[in-house]
């Protein structure tokens, strides 16, 4: 196995509908999979990072949100040979219902109550509630 030495971008969002984020299963094909999360992918070069954000959930999901607000950054050296800068924002669905291509990363969709959250949480996400209760906005996350 070839190591990738390099240094990824990662823009995500926590979807927020009556009270309840919207969560999706990460496949078993991807880091992380089995795990929920909130949407969101890579950044692209020279690519505004909120603006990253929204475009993964319409690409990936299928669903339009509002403007999107930073809520924190994880260092993430947590998966194996990867090691992400991941910045997660929230943002409120406009319209839309969860529907990602078929060969997408994400299945089982569901809106959860932030006191009942599925499991097991993809890493990064276990910081961003974290943030969300504590307004901590920045974690160090190694294997």
């Amino acid at each position: 196995m070839v190591k990738d030495n390099t240094i990824k971008v990662s823009a995500a969002c926590f979807i927020f509908k009556n009270g309840k984020v919207l969560l999706g299963q990460r496949v078993s094909k991807s880091h992380g999979g089995g795990d929920y999360s909130c949407g969101g992918g890579h950044v692209e070069f020279m690519e505004d990072i909120a603006e990253a954000a929204k475009r993964e959930i319409a690409e990936e999901w299928r669903i339009a949100i509002d403007e999107p607000q930073f809520l924190c950054v994880t260092n993430l050296r947590k998966y194996t040979d990867k090691h992400y800068v991941e910045f997660i924002f929230t943002a409120n669905w406009v319209s839309g219902e969860p529907d990602p291509f078929p060969e997408g990363e994400f299945a089982n969709f569901g809106w959860y109550d932030l006191d009942r959250l599925p499991s097991p949480l993809f890493a990064g996400v276990v910081n961003g509630f974290t943030a969300l209760k504590t307004r901590q906005r920045y974690f160090e996350m190694q294997a």
